[in-house]
């Protein structure tokens, strides 16, 4: 099949902390997830090294680590997480953060990057009502198709819109699509999937990923099997888009020097609970050395 080689980054830049949306084609555009639905994919707001800021989406993947791109975490030295659940908003720091480290640019297309995959640690713990999701182990069954490939749910804050219009940002969305296939002859073998917004026959709630979701979840029954990393989708933040086939690229979790990473980084990183047991603990030792001297 025939692959469109150029991409770009799903950054979108900002100069307030807000999201944008997943652009797919409906009449009413958007496919809205309110504040009940995918409440574990959050809006970033990174700021880069250099100055000025820009937009990701991330997932929940344990209580305190959120996963996104590598290139909303590379050129940034701190971030802004927030959650909208039905309890409301709520915007954390993060104290740490971590890139996958094979994450490089790729020698046949510069425009992406492979192993675009990065965690970063939350400062406290995120809402009790924001989903915690899992990643996938590598055996979950999936196929290649543009009519009969896996379906998938892509979550982020991406922009928004069909060719009739595009939307700016603010609001978490939800589209689906099916796999189209993997981005042949690179090492990291990242998922791709398409859209023809010329076609009247694709279901309403089909799309693809824009600007903004870099980092949004890919998931299958609520598993995230890959990362949003790129997409051919124009980043415009008003006016139309062109109607006609474009594809989105997602790090994948199929990959196992991903995977493994991934799942590495996320184990390997204590929660907050387990340095106040320490901390206990330890206080409890020196108490009883005291007693005992």
């Amino acid at each position: 099949m025939a692959i469109v080689r150029h991409y770009g980054f799903l950054l979108c830049l900002v100069s307030a902390p807000a999201g944008a949306m997943t652009i797919h084609d409906t009449s009413s555009p958007g496919y809205l997830t309110g504040n009940a639905s995918y409440t574990g994919v959050a809006s970033i707001i990174g700021n880069y090294i250099a100055g000025g800021s820009f937009g990701c989406s991330g997932a929940l993947v344990s209580p305190t680590v959120i996963l996104t791109a590598g290139h909303c975490v590379a050129p940034a030295s701190s971030w802004d997480v927030t959650f909208q659940t039905a309890s409301g908003f709520a915007t954390l720091g993060v104290t740490s953060a971590e890139v996958h480290p094979l994450f490089a640019n790729r020698a046949s297309n510069a425009a992406i990057q492979e192993y675009d995959i990065a965690i970063l640690r939350l400062a406290t713990v995120a809402p009790a009502d924001a989903t915690i999701y899992t990643i996938a182990d590598g055996t979950e069954p999936i196929a290649f198709s543009d009519t009969t490939g896996t379906v998938v749910d892509m979550v982020g804050y991406g922009l928004g819109g069909n060719p009739s219009g595009a939307l700016p940002g603010g609001t978490r969305r939800h589209a689906q699509n099916r796999l189209f296939g993997i981005l042949g002859g690179e090492v990291d073998n990242p998922l791709l999937t398409a859209h023809n917004f010329a076609s009247s026959s694709e279901p309403a709630n089909y799309g693809i990923v824009a600007a903004g979701d870099s980092g949004g979840a890919m998931l299958v029954n609520n598993v995230i099997i890959g990362i949003a990393s790129a997409s051919t989708i124009p980043q415009l933040s008003s006016g139309t888009y062109t109607s006609g086939f474009y594809y989105g690229l997602h790090t994948s979790l199929y990959d196992e020097a991903t995977r493994n990473w991934t799942s590495s980084a996320i184990s390997d990183i204590p929660e907050p609970g387990t340095y106040l047991l320490f901390a206990s603990g330890l206080s409890a030792v020196l108490i009883l050395r005291r007693r005992r001297s």
